[in-house]
């Protein structure tokens, strides 16, 4: 498990809004690749957003989240693994069907991954949250 310690800075129906407290010094650190701390701070980064929680929390309250290693897998399959296969589909589709487009194979191909990433990069955050990334809140500090 990969912990990190949030601060809660709303409570709404059974909803808790927290807040990373992940200071900078991770920046400077030259364990930051190696580090899970560092990696949960880049997955929480500095904004706030909500998680379902039963215990009985105040706005103020310093708790511990946790998000499992299993689910950091998956996640990182989906974000690596997805476009160059995404980009292989394709230009296979191209090579296969459209045999006049042959002299663009290249283009093809680079334009897929292109817009692959770019798909990512833009719908990553509510898709990881909403399937793979699910941060618990263990417990109060």
């Amino acid at each position: 498990m990969i912990e990190e310690v949030a601060l809660v800075t709303r409570v709404e129906a059974g909803q808790i809004f927290i807040k990373s407290l992940q200071t900078s010094a991770c920046g400077g650190c030259s364990q930051q690749a190696g580090c899970s701390t560092a990696t949960l701070a880049k997955i929480l980064p500095k904004r706030e957003f909500a998680l379902d929680c039963d215990l009985n929390l105040q706005v103020g309250d310093c708790v511990r989240v946790q998000i499992d290693d299993s689910h950091l897998i998956l996640s990182s399959m989906l974000l690596y693994l997805l476009p160059l296969i995404v980009t292989l589909t394709v230009v296979c589709f191209a090579n296969t069907f459209l045999p006049m487009l042959e002299n663009w194979l290249p283009e093809i191909s680079m334009t897929t991954l292109l817009l692959t990433f770019w798909a990512i990069h833009h719908f990553h955050a509510p898709l990881l949250m909403k399937f793979s990334l699910k941060p618990q809140i263990t417990g109060k500090i």
